[in-house]
């Protein structure tokens, strides 16, 4: 597979100039498997966590597969200081190999099915993000954990209020893969996390 960098590079790495905001719409795709024998791709929707007004939606499909005939699942990213990921779809599944990995990288984040993120704001075509934290429902974990491994994980120099705290408000459960939490604070479990086989 390819590399796709939008916004900036893997955890902000390298040289890639970062953006302040990045939108995937719902209905956009975004395809960095392999097409035959091989690794799927990288692919990275990136602003810059250390920027209090930056954030990244991500609502479309990402894919970084392996190739149908041998390989291992590719890398996926979606970082920003705020992130919406609602409805996202994600696959970094590998059917003869491992399976990749789906990783993101707010600050303060809430594990919740019925979490919005209201404070933010479109108009005129201008995103207005708020200094709310990250919500990412469960359902949208649940699903990506079916073809992917999944880390959540929080900075420890964020401007503003955030503290790098992860809450877990809705049940996970899963059948496969591999989910890290990963917080520079705090990581509360108020529901059951569920992992077989």
């Amino acid at each position: 597979g390819g590399t796709v960098l939008v916004g900036g590079d893997w955890q902000g790495s390298g040289d890639v100039r970062q953006a302040t905001q990045v939108t995937m719409e719902q209905g956009a795709s975004i395809d960095a498997s392999a097409t035959d024998q091989g690794d799927g791709g990288k692919v990275v929707l990136w602003s810059d966590v250390h920027n209090a007004d930056s954030v990244t939606r991500a609502n479309g499909s990402i894919k970084a597969e392996a190739g149908p005939n041998g390989g291992d699942g590719g890398k996926i990213e979606t970082s920003g200081h705020s992130l919406n990921v609602d409805g996202v779809g994600i696959s970094a599944q590998s059917t003869n190999g491992k399976n990749g990995e789906w990783l993101l990288d707010p600050y303060n984040v809430f594990i919740m099915n019925d979490a919005t993120t209201s404070g933010e704001t479109l108009s005129a075509g201008t995103y207005t993000p708020s200094a709310a934290p990250s919500y990412i429902k469960s359902s949208d974990l649940n699903t990506a954990l079916g073809s992917a491994n999944v880390t959540v994980t929080t900075g420890s120099t964020s401007p503003g209020s955030s503290t790098g705290n992860i809450y877990v408000y809705d049940g996970l459960a899963w059948s496969a893969n591999k989910l890290t939490l990963n917080a520079w604070n705090n990581i509360y479990v108020y529901f059951p996390i569920n992992v077989t086989g």
